[in-house]
């Protein structure tokens, strides 16, 4: 992982290099600077990519794995620590087939083929997730 700070836009440019692990490449970036929340973008190529549905009804994640080329079309997302817990990474991603059609869902982790490109954007405003009874979700709340 390379990194490159705009200190006058505060945002981090980090390029993920074949074999890293995008959500444990992300957790590690943000220990090592001592973020505890922002946003993220990114694009780059996978070849192997977990992603997640949830069912608010059920209150369950289902997930799939591709062990297939894929384009990382959008990678979206957030940082945000658990009261009093880790960091917790929420991310979705768009990926692109070899046939031009998408998978896409909640990342659960994919490993870079090429390379990852991802801008982070940390935030002051202190944000926490706790967890919401009606969707059985962690969400975020401005503390």
């Amino acid at each position: 992982m390379r990194l490159a700070k705009d200190s006058h836009r505060y945002r981090y440019v980090i390029a993920l290099h074949r074999g890293d692990k995008i959500v444990k490449s992300l957790t590690e970036f943000c220990q090592e600077k001592k973020i505890k929340q922002g946003f993220f973008i990114g694009i780059g190529a996978v070849d192997f990519a977990e992603l997640a549905h949830y069912s608010v009804e059920n209150k369950k994640y289902s997930s799939k794995k591709f062990e297939i080329p894929l384009e990382m079309v959008s990678l979206t997302g957030n940082v945000v620590k658990e009261k009093d817990k880790d960091l917790i990474i929420h991310a979705h991603g768009v990926f692109g087939k070899d046939n031009f059609e998408t998978v896409s869902g909640h990342l659960v982790e994919a490993r870079i083929s090429g390379v990852g490109e991802i801008i982070f954007f940390p935030t002051q405003t202190k944000l926490e997730k706790s967890y919401d009874d009606e969707t059985g979700l962690k969400i975020i709340h401005k503390q």
